[in-house]
C-alpha cells in the first residue's frame, strides 16, 4: 500500500517523538516509532515507558495500516530528500520504500520496519480536569527553574521540577540539588487544583520545553501517577516521580538583614572571568560586600587568583564575606530578564536569595560555602 504526505511536515512530525527515544534500549520495538495510518491522517508514537508522545499530521492513504520503523534512520533520510511530496510502500513483509516525487532524485530507498500490534499503548489525554496554559508562560518559568534540578539519581525527588498551585490561581515551579533552589510563580487565567503539587521528571521536563512554543495554549491534566500534556496536534504523558518534595519554604529567607542591588551584566561578566579560576565542582568565589561595592575574590593555589570589584548599592552597615559556587551564581542570573539584580543576606553562613529587580515573584537561593578565614 502507498502513503503520501509532505517531506517537511512528515519530517517534523517524527522529529518531535523520536527525539525521546534512547540511543539504547533491551527492548527492540522501542527503538522505533509507530505509525498509524488512516485514508487522511498519520498518527506517529514513541515511548521510552515513562513518557510518551504522539502526534498527527494530514496524509493520504490507499488503507488503514500500522507498522513501526527507526525514526531516526527515516529522519536522516528525510533530510536528505527535496522538499514536496514523499511517497511510501509497505508491503506485507513491513518494507518500507520511501521515494521522493521530485525529478532531481531517482533512487531506490528501502527501510525494514516491523507490525504495530506488538507497539505499547500510549494514553490519549486525559480530557477531565484539563486546565489551559499560556505556552510561552509555562516555556519561560520551566527555563527559569530547570538548571536547579539535579541530575544525578540519588535523590529521585531532586531529579524533577515540582508543579505546585499555592492558590487556585496559580502555578508555582521549584527546583532544587539541595544546595541552590530555584522558583517562580504565575498566575493562570483559569483555576488549577494542585494543592499537594506533582513532581515531573527531569527528562520529561526537558522534552515539554522543547515541545512547548512562544504563542497559544496548552492544556494540562493528571490522572494517577500521570500527567498529560496537549499541545496543538501533540500529546505528551509522563509518569510522575512518587516521592513526596522537600519543604522549600523553609530554604527561602524570610527576611534579609543586608540588602545589595547590582547591574546584571557586570556581575555576570565579572562571574565568568572568576570562573576561569576556579577549581570544579565547588567553583568557590568569595564575595565580599561592602558599601556600595562588591568584591569578587578567588584564590586557587594551582591556578592564581582573580580580585574584580563591582559597584552596588547597599544598606550594608558592616562588611561580610560569604562564600559562595561562582557556577551556581552564573546560572540564576543568567535567566533573570532584569538590568540589575538584588540579594539578599542574612549571614555568612546562611542562604543567599537573588530577585531580578522587576520580577518577585521569580526567586532563586544559594546556599554558602565555608570559607577559611585566611582566605
Amino acid at each position: 500500500m502507498r502513503i503520501e504526505a509532505d517531506r517537511d511536515i512528515l519530517l517534523k512530525s517524527i522529529s518531535i517523538v523520536d527525539s525521546i527515544i534512547p540511543s539504547r534500549t533491551v527492548n527492540a520495538i522501542l527503538a522505533n516509532c509507530l505509525f498509524n495510518v488512516s485514508k487522511d491522517k498519520i498518527q506517529i508514537s514513541a515511548t521510552d515507558q515513562e513518557i510518551g508522545i504522539k502526534t498527527a499530521l494530514k496524509a493520504t492513504s490507499e488503507q488503514e495500516v500500522s507498522f513501526t520503523v527507526n525514526g531516526t534512520r527515516l529522519v536522516s533520510l528525510l533530510k536528505e530528500m527535496p522538499a514536496g511530496l514523499i511517497s511510501i510502500n509497505i508491503n506485507d513483509s513491513y518494507q518500507i520504500d520511501i521515494n521522493t516525487k521530485s525529478s532531481d532524485v531517482k533512487g531506490d530507498f528501502t527501510l525494514l520496519g516491523t507490525q504495530g500490534d506488538n507497539f505499547p499503548e500510549i494514553p490519549d489525554f486525559y480530557e477531565q480536569g484539563a486546565v489551559e496554559i499560556d505556552q510561552g508562560d509555562l516555556k519561560d518559568m520551566i527555563r527559569k527553574v530547570i538548571y536547579a534540578a539535579a541530575t544525578d539519581t540519588i535523590k529521585p525527588f531532586f531529579n524533577g521540577v515540582f508543579f505546585v498551585s499555592q492558590s487556585r490561581e496559580n502555578l508555582t515551579l521549584v527546583a532544587t540539588d539541595s544546595r541552590r533552589l530555584s522558583i517562580i510563580t504565575r498566575n493562570l487565567k483559569n483555576e488549577i487544583d494542585l494543592d499537594e503539587g506533582i513532581i515531573i521528571p527531569l527528562k520529561a521536563v526537558h522534552e515539554l520545553q522543547r515541545l512547548l512554543e512562544s504563542d497559544g495554549t496548552c492544556s494540562f491534566s493528571m490522572q494517577g501517577n500521570q500527567c498529560f500534556f496537549k499541545i496543538g496536534g501533540t500529546q505528551f504523558v509522563t509518569r510522575t516521580i512518587d516521592h513526596k518534595f522537600p519543604n522549600y519554604t523553609q530554604v527561602i529567607p524570610k527576611e534579609q538583614d543586608i540588602a545589595v542591588n547590582v547591574s546584571r551584566g557586570k556581575f555576570m561578566e565579572t562571574l565568568r572571568r572568576a570562573l576561569i579560576f576556579t577549581r570544579m565542582p565547588a567553583n568557590t568565589v568569595i564575595c565580599h560586600f561592602k558599601k556600595d561595592l562588591l568584591t569578587i575574590e578567588v584564590k586557587t593555589s594551582e591556578l592564581g587568583e582573580c580580585v574584580e570589584d563591582i559597584a552596588a548599592v547597599s544598606d550594608i552597615k558592616e562588611d561580610i564575606a560569604i562564600g559562595l559556587n561562582a557556577q551556581f551564581l552564573f546560572d540564576s542570573i543568567k535567566e533573570m530578564d532584569s538590568e540589575t539584580v538584588n540579594i539578599g543576606l542574612t549571614g555568612q553562613m546562611s542562604p543567599v536569595k537573588f530577585t531580578p529587580d522587576n520580577d518577585p515573584d521569580f526567586i532563586s537561593v544559594i546556599m554558602p560555602i565555608k570559607v577559611k578565614e585566611s582566605e
